[in-house]
């Protein structure tokens, strides 16, 4: 058996919210929230990465998640050309719709 921890499973998120979830200050999430903006410049990541509505600011978790991981490669110039594309793929889709779930559990068959 294995167990996967998931976050709240919100597809977006408010700065606070991922301030509370990721356990980071909220000047990191404004950083990361304008470093994201210019990789959308770039193309890396579409239009609905970030949306925004008067004061209202949501942020696809997804997307935060896989800026984290790449931050380093993404901001050097040199290294940014090894990252892997942002790709949505049907797993992370399942794990981010299930509403409220602390944990997910994967059970795997032996043979």
């Amino acid at each position: 058996m294995v167990y996967t921890e998931s976050i709240r499973g919100y597809p977006y998120m408010r700065k606070e919210q991922l301030t509370k979830e990721f356990q980071i200050s909220a000047g990191t999430v404004r950083t990361r929230l304008f470093e994201i903006e210019d990789e959308i410049k770039t193309g890396r990541y579409n239009d609905y990465a970030i949306i925004r509505d008067g004061n209202i600011v949501l942020i696809n978790v997804l997307v935060f998640i896989d800026y984290l991981t790449y931050r380093r490669q993404l901001l050097d110039r040199n290294a940014r050309k090894y990252a892997p594309a942002f790709q949505k793929s049907p797993h992370k889709d399942n794990l981010i719709l299930n509403f409220r779930l602390s944990f997910y559990i994967l059970t795997q068959k032996t043979s």
